[in-house]
């Protein structure tokens, strides 16, 4: 099977900008006060909290020249609780991933992120553009699962299928005996 360079970049910008809609649709369905909430004990951060985490991500690929960090945090940024904050961010994440380009898809970099909970231990390995934007994605699906569920917990509705992965989302489509 031959893969179409081209194609694959379509279908992962396309996925990544579906990811960032899906956040704005969410903010867009909230007050600031439910941004900020805290669904405690069961999730303790807020959903302004999660959406920043989220979006640290994305700066880490976004702004990297050479070496991206994922370790890099704007812990306390005004992100984590102003809701329009949030959407002017994701606005500028979708912006940036309109601007990239096919041939920067498999541009060589080394990402780095600590891997140990015990000690300081940092792992850097060699990637690409193209799969960190898919690890980007498949990492805001699961932030955006627990924001489903700490707005649940405090009472208010969320966007159809918000923090379901895109495979799941297809299982569902497939199995005519699943009803959500």
């Amino acid at each position: 099977m031959v893969i179409d360079p081209v194609e694959q970049f379509r279908t992962v910008i396309k996925g990544n900008i579906e990811g960032v809609d899906q956040g704005v649709a969410l903010l867009t369905s909230m007050t600031n006060e439910q941004y900020c909430m805290r669904a405690k004990p069961y999730v303790n951060s807020c959903i302004g909290e999660h959406l920043r985490h989220v979006l640290d991500l994305y700066y880490a690929l976004k702004e990297q020249v050479g070496i991206i960090d994922y370790d890099v945090r704007r812990r306390g940024a005004l992100v984590e609780s102003c809701r329009v904050t949030g959407l002017r961010e994701l606005q500028q994440i979708k912006t940036w991933l309109l601007s990239l380009q096919p041939n920067m898809m498999n541009n060589k970099m080394i990402m780095s992120t600590e891997i140990s909970v015990v000690d300081t231990l940092v792992a850097q390995v060699e990637t690409s553009l193209i799969r960190e934007l898919i690890f980007v994605s498949s990492h805001a699906v699961h932030h955006y699962a627990l924001m489903d569920i700490s707005a649940k917990l405090c009472d208010f509705d969320t966007p159809d299928n918000m923090g379901l992965a895109p495979a799941t989302l297809t299982a569902l489509r497939n199995d005519s005996s699943c009803v959500q």
